[in-house]
């Protein structure tokens, strides 16, 4: 009975892993791993979004990415960060013409903006100081005499014993007023501006899935054994071709501002600083504001991540948690009609392909797309690693190396027992 049941297991996990594994084109032999795509639509543009798995599992920073049809025929395709370009901030010539200080209470900077001013939502301060937190009130005005206040509250920031740049940018209600006034509150001196950047920058998308990334990890809280100073999260990706873009907080703290470090390896012995931000909530006028998200240049290589938040005199964030998340990656292609499409990866040997795609295709911002499903993950059953024979097998090398040690050693041990004829 046992040896029937045994049998059985054997047969079902033979069934198994042929559902999940099939032959590629001869051309394609040397791709490892493919996944099949729903059927597009000929007519419109189609894409598909990547996984961590496809990261995990391409050889070569996705330079192995190819889409084949049901025939064996290449399909030309674009990989792109965002479906639509962003819109990009223009800039906004802004005048000081007045700097001043009342003491005990804040600085304020008058900016003018011009007679012709078009709509403005952001404004960047310029200063040589190097480590601060100041709360900033944003007012506009069309005659720089009755204002209406466009940001009751908002911080400003800079960290330079921590290597960290902080924001010096405050985002406050569109308008077209001519005039902004800014309080900075800081009540001991002046604090110190030389100039202003007046923006119009597009809204952001902060509760958009795109904004937030592709989840990585689930929420958790930080390492037990951390010091009061600093709250630390030291994560394990148990890869080094995922490329980590943001990270995500939550905490129960009703009010804050806290810096944000982060630092990377390769071996959890040497750690390198990869930047950082801030996090903050505060309340506005009876609203919660808050800015639990911080952005990181994706870096291709460590696999070991540590995110600090610096909390200086202050106790830890309450019931504070943090995720990893990493850019979503979207796959364009026009399909033809009646074909049906695979992605395959997993070949460290190919290169980046280059396409006419990447320089005819254009999309407008109300374009409609098709985004068709990709099933799960299929090992290449006729897989033929393309791979030098003595990548492929490396211990032969060193095998034959001591086999030729050992066949030396022999000769010159019978050439020393062997008596010289001359010696008689």
């Amino acid at each position: 009975m046992k040896r029937r049941i045994l049998s059985l297991l054997l047969v079902l996990a033979g069934l198994g892993a042929s559902a999940l594994s099939l032959d590629l084109p001869s051309a394609w032999r040397a791709w490892m791993y493919s996944r099949a795509i729903d059927s597009g639509h000929s007519n419109i543009l189609n894409y598909i979004t990547l996984d961590r798995e496809v990261f995990v599992h391409s050889q070569n920073r996705l330079a192995d990415l190819r889409i084949i049809d049901d025939l064996g025929n290449e399909l030309p395709y674009e990989l792109r960060n965002r479906l639509v370009p962003p819109s990009q901030p223009s800039g906004i010539p802004a005048t000081i013409r007045e700097n001043s200080f009342v003491p005990g209470q804040f600085t304020q900077v008058l900016a003018d903006l011009g007679d012709r001013s078009s709509f403005h939502n952001s404004i960047r301060v310029q200063t040589p100081e190097s480590d601060f937190i100041n709360w900033v009130e944003v007012a506009a005005s069309d005659d720089a005499h009755a204002w209406r206040i466009v940001k009751p509250r908002a911080p400003i920031s800079r960290f330079r014993k921590e290597n960290l740049e902080g924001s010096q940018t405050i985002r406050y209600s569109e308008n077209n007023a001519r005039y902004l006034r800014l309080r900075i509150q800081e009540p001991a001196h002046q604090f110190p501006v030389t100039a202003v950047e007046v923006f119009s920058s597009p809204e952001l998308e902060k509760n958009s899935p795109l904004a937030s990334g592709v989840p990585l990890t689930a929420l958790q809280p930080p390492d037990p054994n951390g010091e009061a100073s600093e709250t630390r999260w030291t994560v394990d990706l148990g890869s080094a071709a995922i490329p980590v873009a943001k990270m995500h907080f939550e905490t129960t703290e009703p009010e804050f501002y806290r810096a944000v470090r982060i630092l990377t390896s390769i071996d959890g012995k040497e750690w390198q600083s990869t930047g950082g931000g801030a996090i903050s909530k505060f309340v506005v006028g009876g609203k919660t504001e808050e800015s639990l998200q911080v952005d990181c240049f994706e870096l291709w290589g460590p696999r070991l991540w540590r995110v600090e938040i610096l909390n200086a005199n202050d106790a830890p964030l309450s019931s504070v948690r943090m995720a990893l998340a990493m850019s979503w990656r979207f796959v364009l292609f026009h399909p033809k009609e009646n074909r049906s499409y695979r992605l395959i990866y997993g070949n460290a040997r190919a290169t980046a392909p280059q396409y006419d795609l990447a320089r005819t295709l254009h999309i407008q911002p109300n374009e409609v797309m098709l985004h068709p499903s990709v099933f799960a993950e299929e090992l290449t059953s006729n897989y033929a690693d393309p791979r030098p024979f003595t990548e492929r097998h490396p211990n032969l090398l060193w095998i034959a190396l001591g086999l030729a040690m050992v066949l030396l050693g022999y000769a010159a041990l019978r050439a020393l027992r062997t008596p010289d004829p001359t010696a008689s």
